[in-house]
């Protein structure tokens, strides 16, 4: 029945010392990565929109980049997006914070 259809061989990348943040040696989300980028993503959507396209973006080239074998570039697209989702949040949340503790003392 599958001898029609031709067998495309499954790339396999190299496996790595370094992996990038919540990616796995395939390429694909580990458990704890899809649980961040989840709770990440959200935090980030109702914060800072614009940064969430762009971490779908990079993310999205960097699935491009793993299929066709970069996987450091690919590794580094994902970095960069968690870069987006990540630190810029937490310090707008950090300083929401502050904000509200001056606030409420000042």
């Amino acid at each position: 029945m599958y001898e029609a259809v031709p067998q495309q061989p499954v790339y396999r990348p190299a496996a790595s010392d370094h992996l990038a943040l919540g990616v796995g040696a395939d390429g694909t989300y580990t458990l704890g990565g899809q649980v961040a980028a989840f709770l990440l993503g959200v935090l980030t959507m109702l914060l800072f929109f614009p940064l969430i396209v762009v971490a779908a973006l990079l993310y999205t080239r960097a699935e491009e980049r793993f299929a066709s074998g970069e996987v450091e570039r690919g590794r580094r697209l994902v970095m960069w997006s968690w870069v987006c989702i990540t630190p810029l949040p937490a310090l707008a949340l950090v300083g929401g914070a502050l904000a509200a503790v001056a606030m409420l003392v000042g």
